[in-house]
């Protein structure tokens, strides 16, 4: 009869098996884990690209000016003051619009839109709570965003502030979806 001798690992091959694992685990966690964390990138892009399309549409479809006649209509506001009605010099919500629902017109939408986390890195000076049309809270919906609005005169589309009344405002969005950054978009509304 044969006797067969078991034999366990020795020390040498102990050694050079977690010498391979440890090199397929630095492997693993420089090239395929970054890959998995930054899969979510493209979910926050559309989510933020959304958002501001959504506030862009919302903006675009109020009145050029306070002042104007409601969009497009016999009469308009100009610099001359030709038609009896002059545009506003100052940018900005008017008196008694504290939220969208009572929004008229695009400059009103200037300022910050936050949610819970995000208010301590708003940039303008003028903020509001992140809602819908409706002045619903979106900020379950959308935790870690925040849009900056900006309106100004532009009627050489130069993407400077004129700094006087022009037939032209451009509308700056800036939405940022926390740590995968900002996203831009720019519109004109016409005085028609």
């Amino acid at each position: 009869m044969l006797k067969s001798h078991q034999r366990g690992m020795t020390l040498i091959e102990s050694i050079i098996a977690i010498v391979i694992l440890g090199i397929a685990m630095v492997s693993l966690t420089s090239l395929l884990f970054p890959n998995i964390r930054d899969s979510a990138a493209p979910h926050y892009q559309t989510r933020a690209i959304a958002l501001g399309q959504s506030f862009m549409s919302q903006i675009l479809a109020r009145n050029f000016d306070h002042n104007s006649d409601y969009d497009g209509g016999v009469r308009r506001c100009d610099g001359s003051g030709s038609e009896g009605l002059t545009c506003t010099t100052t940018l900005g919500s008017d008196t008694g619009e504290t939220n969208a629902g009572n929004f008229n017109d695009v400059d009103d939408y200037i300022g910050c839109w936050y949610t819970d986390n995000t208010q301590a890195d708003c940039i303008s000076s003028t903020t509001h709570p992140l809602a819908d049309v409706f002045g619903s809270s979106v900020n379950s919906d959308y935790p870690n965003f925040r849009v900056e609005v900006d309106a100004f005169y532009d009627a050489n589309m130069d993407g400077n502030n004129d700094g006087g009344i022009g037939v032209l405002k451009r509308i700056e969005i800036s939405v940022t979806a926390g740590q995968y950054g900002s996203y831009p978009l720019v519109a004109y509304k016409g005085n028609y």
